[in-house]
């Protein structure tokens, strides 16, 4: 079953919020409203969120090819790992795996350096529990039958990365983390919503000003805020848009989004 590249939905559709899978979407669906704002179907994390807040998707698990390399190896059989097969085998010795932690994420081809399937990305489908592999045996990794590997993966040398759906486990942005969006209403812990990616939106400004007009980051006064960018540093914060008002401090700015 496949399903649309774009939704279109109403206004208030954006406020929509509950504690399954909304429309049975999966996490990622873009939905459009007729004045063009862009959202993203999100879950949070095991904490509730304001409306009007910066939202990240959480770190990932250490080990798992989260920005460092992860470090798994490719199974040393040739039977493994080959051309148009759906199912990947990695070493489980670096990480504990538990079932489907992966599922809707991305399994990156990280290496080695001059190799024909270096570069590739794969939606993960699901993944086994490191818990159900026998001592020294191999983690399956379940891709999508759509998109099954382009090359064979060299034994014993090729290494993978995963990582989780960056719209799952939302929680208020803190630091430059990968920046989701921003949350149109309020969300109870661990329930699907829509986070707007782009258009205009409402912001909360914690202890900062911002003017209309200027450009606008994740603020470091509170998790979650925004503020001006002249009072941060490109190194330590992420531009997400432009003011449209100038309001003081603890109120809610609209701003033009631009993350998409």
């Amino acid at each position: 079953m496949s399903y649309p590249n774009v939704i279109y939905g109403d206004y208030g559709d954006e406020k929509r919020s509950q504690s399954t899978a909304i429309g049975n979407l999966p996490l990622g669906q873009l939905m459009i409203l007729p004045d063009g704002r862009k959202f993203r179907h999100a879950k949070a994390g095991g904490t509730a969120l304001e409306a009007g807040a910066i939202v990240s998707v959480s770190a990932g698990a250490a080990g798992h090819g989260n920005v460092a390399a992860s470090g798994l190896i490719a199974s040393a059989t040739t039977t493994r790992n080959l051309s148009t097969h759906t199912s990947v085998y990695v070493a489980t010795s670096l990480a504990a795996f538990t079932k489907d932690q992966f599922a809707d994420g991305y399994l990156n081809i990280q290496g080695p350096a001059a190799s024909a399937y270096i570069g590739h990305i794969y939606r993960v489908k699901g993944n086994d529990a490191a818990a159900s592999v026998a001592a020294g045996g191999d983690l399956k990794i379940d891709l999508y039958q759509t998109d099954p590997l382009l090359h064979d993966l060299k034994a014993g040398t090729t290494t993978v990365s995963l990582r989780k759906n960056p719209f799952i486990d939302q929680i208020v942005a803190a630091s430059i983390k990968t920046i989701t969006g921003v949350t149109p209403a309020a969300v109870s812990a661990n329930h699907y919503f829509w986070v707007q990616r782009s258009g205009v939106a409402s912001i909360q400004t914690a202890a900062t000003t911002v003017t209309d007009g200027a450009p606008v980051a994740v603020g470091t006064a509170q998790a979650g805020s925004v503020t001006l960018m002249v009072a941060v540093s490109l190194a330590t914060q992420h531009v997400i848009g432009q003011a449209l008002e100038s309001v003081t401090a603890a109120e809610a700015a609209m701003c033009d989004l631009n993350l998409e």
